[in-house]
């Protein structure tokens, strides 16, 4: 079994633990792990969104102020959103929230954060963690 590890020190792909498909993890009031059902079983929301590079694109997948919602991280906190590739970007929770398009979208057999509003480098391919610090 692997454990996570912090970005900066990832020299090989990160992997959920278990069968988890996204970890909210960090200063949060609630740490999540979901495995792909739970999160078809969270409020799903189709939204076509305008991709930096593709233009507009229909999307389905959960709100990212809903999974913010659910753990609650604490004011003040900053997300780290982290691929499988241990590629990694940061946002003040407080911008996350506000985001109302903000979502993490099923893509196939992986999950992609979309962050309209923000530049390219936040719209993270295979989003496998966020981490609340």
């Amino acid at each position: 079994k692997r454990m996570v590890q912090p970005a900066s020190a990832a020299s090989e792909a990160v992997q959920p633990p278990d069968n988890s498909a996204l970890t909210f993890t960090g200063k949060v009031e609630k740490e999540l792990s979901l495995s792909w059902a739970d999160l078809e079983g969270m409020d799903v929301v189709e939204r076509t969104i305008e991709h930096p590079k593709k233009g507009a694109q229909t999307y389905t997948g959960v709100s990212l102020s809903a999974l913010i919602e659910e753990a609650r991280p604490h004011d003040g906190a900053t997300l780290t959103f982290i691929a499988s590739d241990a590629y990694s970007v940061q946002a003040p929770v407080s911008e996350a929230k506000a985001c109302g398009d903000c979502m993490v979208a099923f893509d196939g057999d992986i999950l992609r954060l979309l962050m309209p509003g923000f530049e390219s480098s936040f719209w993270v391919k295979d989003l496998v963690s966020v981490e609340a610090e």
